[in-house]
């Protein structure tokens, strides 16, 4: 007897996609892959804003002076320190626990739904409001990066709550 196609495509798919268990999963990894994608958006537009003050400001080396002017060094040494840290949360987003076990996915369908849409909703809108921020960005010395952490800084909390909310689930 043949197996029938949802078991197909479940085995293809690594999801059972055609249940609500399936569904929350799979819901759960956009979640994730749309937050990451943000991140990734601020991450690039933060190199290419480092990459034309390089190329605008930084002036080619001389015998005389070797090394360029700190104060002109500052701004692109802030910036890779705020992208290190945009990498960090993107790799954390990663790393966020699925909900394998089914009486946690029981739980979290009868009572936790609604709260954990909450810590989605905040991780998507403080990653895409961060790319934005970072996007309209015309020049490196006009990135507010006060801005830019507190986004991340509500990111984190937004992780690590939603880390620990399922933690208590199971």
């Amino acid at each position: 007897m043949t197996e029938p196609v949802a078991g197909r495509l479940r085995g293809l798919l690594g999801s059972d996609v055609y249940t609500v268990k399936g569904r929350l999963r799979s819901d759960d990894l956009l979640v994730r892959e749309r937050v990451r994608r943000g991140l990734a958006e601020a991450s690039t537009r933060l190199r290419q804003l480092a990459s034309e003050w390089r190329a605008d400001r930084v002036p080619p080396s001389t015998r005389e002076q070797p090394f360029p002017p700190a104060e002109v060094m500052e701004p692109i040494r802030r910036a890779e320190r705020l992208g290190r840290t945009i990498e960090d949360v993107s790799t954390a987003v990663g790393g966020l626990p699925l909900m394998s076990q089914d009486r946690v996915w029981d739980r979290v369908r009868k009572v936790g739904l609604d709260e954990l849409l909450q810590f989605d909703w905040t991780m998507v809108g403080e990653s895409d409001a961060l790319a934005l921020d970072i996007t309209q960005c015309g020049a490196l010395d006009q990135l507010d990066i006060g801005s830019a952490q507190e986004r991340i800084s509500r990111l984190r909390e937004a992780i690590a709550d939603r880390r620990r909310y399922l933690e208590i689930l199971a």
